[in-house]
């Protein structure tokens, strides 16, 4: 699998156009989408035949990540080779990121369901015998988004779906579950995993003691396996969501305060290495895909919730005493 991007190099770039459209000329560039990386807008692209928005700039380091696939030839007929997937710079800059565990967050609509997705694609394709666990907040919700989506895009690349487990020609699985309640974290603890997804991961809910299944999930992915060029790949553990619900609080302090709670997980005063719990903020305007309009229609959503989901804010909750508290604004160390 490799990448190759076309059409995105020199020359003047047109006008926005009104309409945005990836069936616009090559060189149209959104009109609001930007490239997490230089800020540039996104362009009308192609890799190989599929049309994508690409960043004029960085379109070579984002097109490393494009998946695509080569078809055997039979008798006479060539093989072809197919791109069926190039992700945004900022989906593939989470796919970048050297640390085990990764929180992609912040803004809704930014296409992190999408992103982790069809990530998770490549590293079955390219690890054999690889097993890796994607979970939603329920098994309506799971239904509704990945099984819904797996269905029609597994066959592209010779893959299919049965029993909510994504099957792979050379041997690699992809297991579908859900966190409904703090004890389903059971289900998957007789499994080693090269890569755990929970997406919506601050909606699970949390135990009697207001403990988060999150933590244990992180322990499951231990399996550390050799991809088709033989390199080591490491487990990875990576929740993606929005602010607000049951387990946003541990998300926060493990990935952004980069202070946990030793108290209630005393072990982290000595085993905690912020290096390896890394915070990529997730945002609207980086996804050309999205409804145009999506952004307008959050002002419905209540002060708080407005705030989680359309600002990221992280530090918004119901009931919080002092709205605008910041503990990176309000909290000063004193030398002793």
């Amino acid at each position: 699998m490799d990448g190759a991007g076309e059409g995105c190099g020199g020359g003047e770039l047109m006008a926005p156009s009104a309409t945005v459209s990836l069936e616009a000329p090559i060189g149209t560039p959104h009109r609001t989408a930007t490239c997490c990386w230089c800020a540039a807008p996104l362009v009308v692209g192609k890799v190989l035949q599929l049309a994508s928005w690409l960043c004029p700039h960085c379109y070579e380091r984002q097109t490393k990540h494009a998946l695509i696939v080569t078809t055997k030839g039979k008798g006479e007929k060539q093989a072809t080779r197919q791109c069926l997937n190039v992700p945004l710079p900022s989906q593939a800059a989470f796919e970048e990121c050297p640390a085990k565990n990764v929180l992609w967050g912040g803004q809704a609509g930014p296409g992190k369901s999408h992103g982790v997705r069809w990530w998770l694609y490549k590293r079955s394709l390219t690890i054999p015998d690889h097993k890796a666990l994607l979970l939603r907040e329920n098994y309506g919700q799971l239904e509704k988004t990945h099984l819904f989506d797996m269905r029609r895009e597994l066959p592209l690349f010779g893959g299919r779906l049965a029993n909510d487990t994504a099957y792979f020609p050379n041997g690699s699985e992809i297991h579908c579950g859900h966190m409904a309640s703090a004890e389903a974290v059971t289900n998957y603890s007789s499994t080693e995993y090269g890569a755990i997804v929970g997406d919506e991961a601050s909606l699970y809910p949390v135990d009697t003691q207001g403990v988060t299944a999150l933590g244990e999930l992180s322990t499951r992915a231990r399996k550390v396996y050799r991809n088709v060029n033989g390199e080591t790949v490491t487990p990875r553990f990576m929740p993606v969501t929005n602010p607000g619900g049951p387990s946003a609080q541990w998300l926060r302090e493990m990935f952004i305060d980069h202070q946990p709670d030793t108290e209630k997980y005393p072990r982290l005063a000595e085993k905690y290495d912020p290096t390896q719990w890394v915070y990529i903020p997730a945002k609207l305007a980086e996804n050309p895909y999205a409804d145009p309009e999506y952004g307008d229609t959050l002002a419905v959503l209540s002060g708080t919730r407005y705030k989680q989901l359309a600002e990221g804010d992280w530090y918004a909750f119901a009931g919080a005493f002092f709205s605008e508290w910041r503990s990176s604004l309000h909290v000063r160390v004193l030398a002793a």
